[in-house]
């Protein structure tokens, strides 16, 4: 069961994010981390306790306070679109279908093996 944990810390400089950092990955479980220069927040994706990330952050007299702690969804796929007339490859189809039976007519090749005709009663091709 993955968590999403978020947490305040101390973010003074770039020896203290690296301490951060460093104390942290040595927990087993964690998929990723993200320092937020901003909010001075560091986030951490992982099946890991969050009371140990600061009692491991806290052994290395740096300070740390639990923002918020969520499951870590996986995100939905987006629904693909549904394909337009301008997506269609054949956009001529009624119209290639219509030359073909007219040239079928005159015993072109495509129609019989080129499958826009269908012969009469579903069985095979004719010309």
């Amino acid at each position: 069961m993955s968590k999403k944990t978020v947490l305040r810390a101390d973010l003074i400089g770039s020896s203290c994010k690296m301490a951060i950092l460093s104390t942290v990955a040595k927990l087993e479980g964690i998929k990723s981390m993200d320092i937020d220069d901003e909010n001075c927040t560091l986030t951490v994706v992982g099946a890991v306790d969050p009371v140990a990330i600061v009692l491991e952050l806290k052994k290395a007299c740096l300070k740390a306070v639990i923002i918020s702690v969520e499951e870590d969804k996986p995100k939905e796929p987006e629904p693909d679109p549904e394909p337009t007339k301008e997506d269609d490859p054949c956009r001529c189809r009624e119209a290639c279908v219509q030359a073909c039976i007219e040239a079928c007519e005159k015993g072109c090749y495509c129609c019989c093996y080129g499958g826009f005709r269908p012969a009469p009663y579903g069985y095979g091709w004719y010309c």
